[in-house]
């Protein structure tokens, strides 16, 4: 008989265990849809500690990385601060508890709800005070608000305020961890480092074209809210966060200091607009520093706006005048049109092309002119007449490989290409005039690199706003012209910087500096003369290199619209390239050029 019954339960077992199973999963069926369906039901049965709480995420943010320069100095980093928040929800439940204790309650109630009101009315007050608003505002956001579980009322507040806020005891307000952006040097880097916003995100310059890298990644953690949406307790953690890298950029704080003091007191001397300064260090194809004016201080955030946070040196292009005209005598000297003795007649100072006539610059007459001359002088006839004798094609090819009409790569956001047609498409008149500077465009920073082929034994390499401590990563690219033509050419442009050279205030103590003037009309609205006939004035620009025996640095000097004491490029940029090539020449410590050593010596 137990054999039997024995033998009864094991053949109905699998039935058991199949009920048993198909109730289990019933019952979680009818959990979930009672917790989806009917929530208000479960929460009153749950305990009141329990039925505030849920679980959620939070973010933690990582700190942004350091930006510096090539030596490591520090030129932005993030000092710790917190962002003020309130939840409305309960802060405005609380009030109208003690509002309606105030109304309906007991003696006692009424007296301490009366209590409760006038001291968070005062202290509502002082937080408006501690957070540079009216009176009345922090009411009128709370009001605003009022469904909300969190709103922030002031991002990026200073640790000392912080603690006053929080002796406030203000329930409700909270504090969250946070980040500010300091920028130690000020306006001299500001269009070039850019800025960030109020979320510690990337918004101009460096920062902006970094901000991935610069940003890192937050940490992400599982935590237990309570109805304010208030983390209680942790959990544990989902995804390990990263901090942002470091950025050693290309700069050097020293120089940028020197260029923006030497251009900030051109501009005050000669009452000009605005101005830029490029230094370049040709051996690498890094920019040195690269100053723009007027400026802002960064760490100011009312002055974030308007033309001063533009990086003028990669977002406005200019006609860059005879700085042209060595590339004009390289592309000759390349071709076999010119050598280096061959002379022209340039005289009475005026050159016809059909309709159109060259003239030299206030209607000078240098008569003969050699090469050396024609760059000396500057004469605007010559170089037409040079142009003259070559191919449009021939022209064309040299300044296209110099970079001319083509960004420089440097990935700074904003940077504009310029202009410079193509060669079938040029008219006799446009060759001539393109031959020193006008019919094409460029910016500053494209003007030092097409200026590093005359440095660099006519090759160009790639722009680097980040600082690379092998000299073999920077590869060549491009050859533009011959390494003897470099050298013909830098030679003929040392003269500019000698006595009866337009640029004698470039000239450097110690060293061989070789540069080449421009001084080009305003173009506005297509025009250069406004309805008076009247110009609409002039920029004065320098470009050059040194030492001449073996360059490493390249610099180029914008001084937009001079008005008083002087409006040429000899005389407004030149002493600004002087200044900041002096400095630079130390600074990077190249040695003084060998000739002017021995020159001292037997004087």
């Amino acid at each position: 008989m137990k054999e039997l019954v024995k033998e009864q339960l094991w053949s109905i077992r699998p039935l058991l265990m199949a009920g048993v199973l198909t109730a289990v999963v019933v019952l979680l069926v009818w959990r979930a849809v009672q917790l989806h369906m009917f929530p208000e039901e479960v929460s009153t049965r749950l305990p009141d500690r329990a039925k505030n709480q849920h679980i959620g995420e939070m973010r933690i943010p990582p700190r942004r990385g350091e930006i510096v320069d090539r030596n490591g100095s520090v030129l932005a980093l993030s000092t710790p601060v917190v962002t003020v928040g309130v939840s409305p929800r309960q802060l405005l439940a609380l009030r109208q508890r003690w509002t309606e204790e105030r109304k309906n309650g007991d003696q006692s109630q009424r007296q301490r709800a009366e209590g409760a009101l006038l001291l968070q009315q005062s202290r509502w007050k002082k937080l408006d005070k501690l957070l540079g608003k009216s009176s009345g505002w922090f009411r009128q956001k709370l009001e605003h608000y009022a469904s909300r579980h969190y709103i922030p009322l002031k991002r990026q507040v200073a640790p000392h305020i912080q603690k006053q806020i929080a002796a406030l005891e203000i329930k409700g307000v909270e504090f969250r961890r946070g980040a500010r952006r300091y920028y130690p040097e000020g306006e001299a880097m500001a269009s070039f480092l850019g800025f960030t916003n109020q979320k510690d995100r990337g918004q101009e310059g460096i920062e902006l074209v970094y901000d991935q890298w610069l940003s890192g990644s937050p940490e992400r953690v599982s935590v237990v809210r309570d109805a304010s949406r208030n983390a209680v307790e942790t959990l544990g953690l989902i995804e390990r966060g990263e901090d942002g890298k470091r950025i050693q950029l290309s700069l050097d704080r020293r120089l940028q200091f020197l260029a923006y003091r030497s251009l900030n007191r051109a501009l005050i001397k000669h009452d000009a607009n605005s101005g830029s300064v490029v230094v370049l260090d040709s051996n690498r194809g890094e920019v040195l520093a690269m100053v723009n004016l007027p400026s802002f201080n960064p760490n100011d955030r009312t002055q974030r706006k308007g033309g001063a946070l533009r990086n003028r040196a990669v977002t406005d292009v200019l006609e860059p005048g005879s700085t042209m005209k060595p590339f004009t005598v390289a592309a000759a000297l390349e071709n076999g049109v010119v050598t280096t003795a061959t002379v022209l007649d340039t005289a009475p100072g005026r050159y016809r092309i059909g309709r159109k006539v060259i003239t030299e610059y206030r209607n000078k007459n240098y008569g003969e002119v050699t090469m050396e001359r024609l760059l000396q002088k500057s004469s605007n006839v010559g170089s037409a007449m040079v142009a003259m004798e070559m191919k449009p094609e021939q022209m064309w090819k040299v300044l296209d490989r110099a970079g001319v009409g083509e960004p420089t790569g440097s990935g700074f956001p904003g940077e504009v290409a310029g202009v410079l047609r193509d060669h079938a498409r040029w008219r006799k008149v446009e060759q001539a005039t393109i031959s020193y500077g006008y019919g094409i465009s460029l910016t500053a920073l494209q003007l030092a690199r097409a200026y590093q082929a005359l440095a660099e034994e006519g090759v160009v390499r790639p722009i680097s706003l980040i600082h690379q401590p092998d000299p073999s990563a920077a590869e060549e690219t491009r050859r533009v012209f011959s390494q003897e033509t470099a050298r013909q050419v830098r030679l003929m442009m040392e003269t500019v910087t000698q006595p009866g050279g337009t640029a004698t205030r470039a000239a450097v103590e110690g060293y061989r500096v070789a540069g080449k003037t421009g001084t080009v009309n305003r173009l506005v609205g297509g025009r250069y003369l406004d309805e008076a006939g009247e110009p609409f004035g002039n920029i004065a620009l320098f470009a050059g290199l040194a030492p001449v025996e073996s360059p490493e640095i390249v610099i180029v000097v914008v001084v937009d619209d001079p008005k008083e004491n002087g409006t040429t490029g000899g005389a407004v940029a030149a002493p600004v390239f002087a200044d900041v090539m002096g400095g630079a020449l130390r600074v990077m410590g190249v040695p003084p050029s060998p000739s002017m050593d021995q020159e001292a010596q037997h004087g």
